[in-house]
């Protein structure tokens, strides 16, 4: 019996070995392969339908030519990996070439997968005013697939996102069949700058842009959140060329946007009211995809050292402060170094307070930070700097001041040229009130003495 098992157990495994197997070579000639979760509601998969179920998929990402009908057929004798775990397999075809991003190609030695999720998607009308009737005979084109994905990807570097809805176009009738499915990529929407950060009184170009296969209608959407609330900030209805809402102080460029599929938003004067998530939605009919972008407002702390100058005496003490002003957002890190004269390093100084946050009415925050110091005749030409650590800035902001010890250093060659000067305008006072004396004031009082010793004889 035993025997029996071995030799079921062997001739299984060599059957599961002569299956056919991807070849990530051959793939990587068609294009690049991305790494994915093809995520759904558990239903009939869980007992709980509320549930989300996460799957490990592929995305062939083609390098197809830019008219359809001439993209490369994957080989007949490809199939999917042998791991049972691999849930759907999407060979994707982008005319626009917008999926086909390189930085979805991995590097040598990559820190992290880019992101890929996958879900179905439904087609159907929106009910919002500014998407409706975007066909000229207002009715909605059909499609010949009945089944449709969407995908939402981000490179590796974090710097490129799109978000598309796929259109299955061949392949098998269900998931159930391991088969891979080919894909046309309908709509596309993207962003360059998935997160942003904005100082304050600046104007920020929000980026969005979307490619669609087909010409239609369209139209652009705008929802500001932040902290569980948000409201709507744009609406335009490409078919109608009307604005629906347009908040102040933000603006859309119309012949981008009809040319080139550019629906960027231009904010003006950013300030703390801007900071959140923006999320750009381009509807065309019965087919909508959106895109997020995190804008984050910050400024960059101010620094003011008093007293400055510091003059101080022998054995005399003095608080040093350090005013920390207008930064945002709140966390803001404050040391000190001390450095002597004629000592190459520096130290920090692990004494000093902090006092708490004040808000401004701009919404930005001021502290302040200080030491004591007791001057001595060493201590003459210390440098005493104030760094301030913030989210605003790669590297700290500084600010300086030397301390100056009285009596501690002899005259130095400024002061002596200082001194000779002054010497050589207090002379040149002298002299001239000597000439005054002796031109004018002079004959003025012993001249009149004369005139009335004479009148008296």
């Amino acid at each position: 019996m035993g025997e029996i098992s071995t030799i079921y157990k062997l001739s299984t495994l060599v059957a599961l070995c002569s299956l056919p197997v991807i070849s990530l070579d051959r793939l990587l000639d068609l294009g690049m392969v991305v790494e994915c979760w093809f995520v759904e509601e558990g239903g009939a998969k869980s007992s709980f339908p509320s549930s989300i179920v996460q799957e490990p998929a592929l995305m062939l990402l083609r390098q197809v030519a830019y008219r359809n009908g001439e993209e490369t057929e994957l080989p007949r004798d490809l199939a999917l990996p042998s791991d049972p775990k691999l849930s759907l397999f999407l060979d994707v075809l982008d005319y626009s070439r917008i999926i086909t991003h390189p930085g979805f190609k991995k590097p040598p030695n990559p820190s992290e997968k880019p992101h890929c999720e996958i879900n179905r998607y439904i087609p159907q009308e929106t009910e919002v005013n500014w998407a409706t009737h975007l066909t000229e005979d207002e009715r909605t084109p059909a499609y010949d697939s009945s089944t449709w994905f969407a995908s939402h990807l981000r490179t590796f570097d974090r710097l490129f996102s799109v978000a598309s809805i796929h259109r299955v176009i061949s392949g098998p009738s269900g998931l159930e069949d391991s088969s891979p499915h080919q894909t046309s990529v309908v709509l596309n929407v993207f962003t360059r700058t998935p997160s942003m950060r904005s100082k304050l009184g600046q104007d920020l170009l929000l980026d969005c842009n979307f490619a669609m296969d087909r010409k239609t209608g369209f139209a652009v959407e705008w929802r500001y959140q932040f902290k569980g609330s948000g409201h709507l900030v744009y609406a335009y209805n490409g078919a109608r060329d009307r604005v629906d809402v347009a908040q102040e102080g933000t603006e859309m460029f119309f012949y981008q946007l009809h040319s080139r599929g550019n629906a960027s938003l231009l904010i003006r004067d950013v300030g703390m009211r801007h900071e959140g998530t923006y999320i750009c939605t381009i509807y065309m009919p019965n087919l909508h995809a959106q895109q997020s972008v995190d804008l984050e407002v910050s400024e960059p702390p101010r620094l003011s050292l008093s007293p400055d100058p510091l003059y101080l005496t022998p054995g005399q003490e003095q608080t040093l402060l350090c005013e920390v002003s207008d930064y945002y957002p709140l966390d803001v890190i404050v040391t000190w170094i001390r450095k002597t004269a004629g000592n190459s390093s520096a130290e920090q100084i692990t004494k000093s307070w902090l006092s708490g946050h004040r808000r401004n009415p701009t919404g930005t925050y001021n502290t302040t930070s200080y030491i004591t110091i007791r001057s001595g005749p060493g201590d003459h030409d210390t440098v005493y700097t104030c760094h301030a650590d913030h989210v605003s800035v790669q590297s700290a902001v500084r600010k300086s001041v030397t301390l100056k010890v009285a009596g501690a250093a002899g005259p130095t060659i400024e002061d002596a040229i200082g001194m000779f000067i002054c010497a050589f305008i207090l002379y040149g006072i002298l002299k001239l009130l000597c000439w005054l004396l002796a031109a004018k004031v002079y004959p003025l009082v012993f001249g009149s003495m004369e005139e009335t010793k004479g009148k008296s004889e």
